[in-house]
């Protein structure tokens, strides 16, 4: 096990099915490996996009196969986070086939060609990262149940503030589980989180509805039913619904739906490829939920870090400039307020 030592109150740990190397497959192009993917390499990455000044705030913890190439493990040792590898030295690595249609770009397919390797909260015991101030979860409703119940019993181990304090919970449905005979059962587990947030077909999956439309009345209506079932433990909770090229919906009991649009138009050149820009999106929401307290202003910031998913087949490319840093070559601070800018006549407060 190798340990970065971070002192600081961790700000968000993502779990889920771990980090993943994916073979990018796009007819007419040459195949490109050890892509690093998953939703814990992207709900991180989203989170460290808003922590340049405290990069240790953010937690990652992953295992790693034998075959897992060290370069990956030096990109995230780069963002200066509070980084956990176990090395499974008799185990590969996740891996996983993603398959693009060559006329549109879209990408058309997944293909797990190992187990996925996911970390447990039970295997936080004993770390900084059980701590943490809001945790972003990858799964299906029985998993994030078991995942809570853990953070609850766990937790009131570690006494003082934490026995009596739950953390903020975003939780992302895996897709294979949103079905109409499932409805119920997420619906209840919502009632555990503090953020649900499926994408649009996903939603529209569990209503047996066509998965592909984007109709907002139909959105917001199907939303409203996991609202009026109670999202969050105070019933405060909020449902996002990110719809792709379409921007997001952020719904809850105290604020009417709430449309934001995306950072960049579907036809936009930047659009290179949108893996990882959802679990992206939500691991900034959960840091911009801790510094603005509103649901609106964190689908803000959850919009700007996919725009920053997005702009190329992997990771974005960290560098600095004086005493600050560059992704892609911007400041992510700059590129919300141009963003908040664009959407000025909206209302940004809860």
């Amino acid at each position: 096990m190798q340990s970065s030592e971070g002192h600081a109150k961790t700000r968000l740990v993502a779990l889920g099915n771990g980090v993943w190397l994916d073979e990018i497959r796009r007819e007419g192009d040459a195949n490109i490996k050890d892509v690093p993917g998953g939703s814990v390499t992207f709900a991180t990455l989203g989170a460290r996009l808003f922590s340049a000044d405290c990069p240790d705030t953010i937690g990652m913890a992953f295992k790693a196969g034998h075959d897992f190439p060290e370069s990956i493990v030096d990109i995230f040792r780069s963002w200066s986070i509070d980084l956990t590898v176990q090395w499974l030295h008799h185990s590969p690595s996740s891996r996983g086939l993603v398959f693009y249609e060559k006329a549109n770009n879209n990408r058309k397919g997944f293909q797990r060609l190992t187990e996925p390797m996911p970390v447990t909260v039970t295997e936080l015991r004993g770390t900084t990262l059980l701590a943490t101030s809001a945790f972003e979860f990858f799964g299906s409703a029985e998993y994030i149940e078991e995942q809570v119940a853990d953070i609850v019993s766990l937790r009131q181990q570690l006494g003082g503030e934490y026995a009596s304090t739950q953390p903020f919970i975003v939780w992302e449905p895996h897709p294979k589980s949103c079905l109409p005979d499932t409805l119920s059962k997420h619906q209840n587990v919502a009632r555990l989180v503090n953020v649900f947030s499926p994408n649009h077909e996903e939603l529209h999956s569990f209503f047996g509805e066509p998965t592909a439309s984007v109709d907002p009345i139909v959105i917001e209506a199907q939303a409203q039913c996991f609202v009026d079932a109670g999202i969050g433990p105070h019933g405060d909770g909020c449902i996002v619904v990110r719809a792709a090229e379409h921007g997001c919906m952020v719904l809850s009991k105290q604020k009417a739906a709430c449309w934001l649009p995306p950072f960049y138009p579907a036809d936009s050149d930047n659009v290179v490829d949108a893996t990882g820009a959802g679990n992206a999106f939500l691991g900034a929401f959960a840091i911009g939920w801790q510094k603005t307290q509103s649901y609106v202003e964190a689908a803000a910031y959850g919009t700007v870090a996919a725009s920053f998913a997005l702009e190329q087949v992997g990771l974005p490319l960290r560098s600095e400039e004086g005493a600050g840093e560059l992704w892609n070559g911007c400041r992510v601070d700059d590129r919300l307020a141009e963003y908040r800018q664009s959407i000025r006549g909206k209302r940004l407060a809860d």
